[in-house]
């Protein structure tokens, strides 16, 4: 759909390139390092931006850009109201003077009548929570007083426009969710924010965009649940090779991936596993005859493994995560509907033993899920420590596609995974 908001921040093809000292070159050259390369985009107002992106992506430099701090290579930017940025704490306060004599300073920069300075600082000493230190000489605060003293007033400056870069994660918990109920009120009142955060829940709660920089460039721009979600994945992935687990790389003939199903199996000579079992088959598939995974019908993960040795408990169980791989859900062969102690009744069995695990509709809301499955064993009773004999690699996964009338009033998985059809009962009294 066609934007129809009034333009806040239009960024044409910025780039910002520095030299640096190459020790390893005769004459020691220099050598061209583009921090920044042709970033371009645009924000309306009332958006509210997370910029993510690992450590060296250009994230900090795009926003000292857009603060003026540091002039571009070439390109530019246009901004449409006015701006307040808040990227090193405390870098425009003098440290001789009191925090009441920082802020007329700054009240005299956005030029605010000298009658309202009174009204002003007592606003921003209320919000600051630095008490008595507020006539006392910054360079006495802490790191998080410099912090709720930036804030408080780069926060009732009443710019258009506020740049914020990770200053969200310095100070306690309490004054960081004050200052995130203030910057949703902005949100209400049509500001534009526009942060840098590493935290995921954060740039869930506040944004309605995310950017993803990579190596000075825009890697994708648009819904914060989405790229976040492949952001977690990348970093998942790399750090998956370095780890010494199953990998399935051949997702062989039968392997629904294609429509978001999983439907793997093995044959005798490639089945995974060790000497006490080996899994021959693994599938996450709808219970009817449709061809995609939804909400309001139940789906099946199941198993076949080959149990080579007798007198051994074995215990399956899964995991689910969500796309930013936090737990969803724990399906435990121990907590059955039947209540059945399946590691003894399977002690003594050996050879082919098929399990499935029936999900029931209405359950879970539609999104990437990742599934890890795991065996244990036991010679004695199974308990919570017994030893790990086998697990999968975390890269499966599969896909809940909403049905054509799914109607979600609360949010996108962002907003909690588990979404249980509930019985109410509702009665005039």
């Amino acid at each position: 759909m066609k934007e129809t908001l009034p333009i806040a921040i239009d960024v044409k093809n910025l780039s910002k390139e520095y030299l640096i000292n190459n020790h390893y070159v005769k004459n020691e050259k220099n050598i061209p390092f583009f921090a920044l390369r042709d970033i371009s985009f645009t924000l309306y107002k009332g958006d509210v931006v997370g910029i993510i992106g690992s450590n060296g992506s250009g994230k900090s430099t795009l926003l000292k850009v857009l603060s003026k701090i540091t002039k571009p290579t070439s390109g530019e930017a246009h901004f449409y109201g006015s701006v307040t940025a808040i990227l090193d704490i405390g870098s425009n306060f003098h440290p001789e003077m009191s925090g009441r004599e920082n802020v007329n300073i700054q009240l005299t920069i956005a030029k605010v009548h000298s009658s309202e300075f009174k009204s002003y600082q007592n606003k921003v000493k209320e919000f600051s929570e630095v008490g008595d230190f507020f006539d006392q000489p910054v360079k006495f605060y802490s790191s998080g007083m410099f912090l709720r003293l930036a804030f408080s007033i780069a926060f009732h400056l009443s710019s258009d426009i506020i740049i914020l870069d990770e200053v969200l994660s310095v100070g306690d918990e309490g004054f960081r969710l004050k200052c995130q109920e203030l910057l949703k009120f902005f949100t209400k009142e049509g500001k534009t924010i526009l942060f840098v955060s590493h935290n995921r829940l954060e740039i869930l709660e506040l944004s309605n965009k995310c950017i993803w920089l990579e190596k000075g460039n825009i890697k994708k721009m648009g819904n914060p649940t989405e790229i976040l979600g492949e952001y977690f994945a990348m970093h998942r992935d790399n750090f998956d090779a370095k780890k010494k687990i199953v990998e399935i790389e051949d997702l062989n003939e039968n392997s629904n991936h294609s429509i978001g199903m999983i439907n793997l199996s093995w044959d005798e000579q490639s089945a995974p596993g060790n000497d006490i079992l080996a899994i021959h088959r693994l599938s996450v598939t709808a219970t009817s005859s449709t061809d995609k995974i939804y909400p309001s019908l139940p789906f099946d993960i199941g198993f076949i493994i080959h149990k080579k040795k007798k007198g051994i408990h074995i215990g399956p169980f899964f995991f689910l995560q969500d796309v930013f791989y936090q737990p969803v859900l724990v399906g435990h062969f121990l907590n059955n509907m039947n209540q059945n102690n399946i590691s003894s009744d399977l002690k003594n069995e050996s050879g082919l033993i098929e399990m499935k695990c029936t999900i029931p509709p209405y359950f879970l809301a539609p999104g990437k899920y990742y599934l890890l499955l795991r065996f244990g064993m036991e010679e004695n009773e199974w308990n919570n420590t017994s030893e790990e004999a086998f697990r999968f690699s975390e890269k499966l996964s599969f896909i809940i596609y909403p049905d054509a009338n799914y109607v979600d009033l609360i949010g996108d998985i962002s907003k909690g995974s588990v979404r249980p059809a509930l019985n109410w009962t509702i009665q005039k009294l």
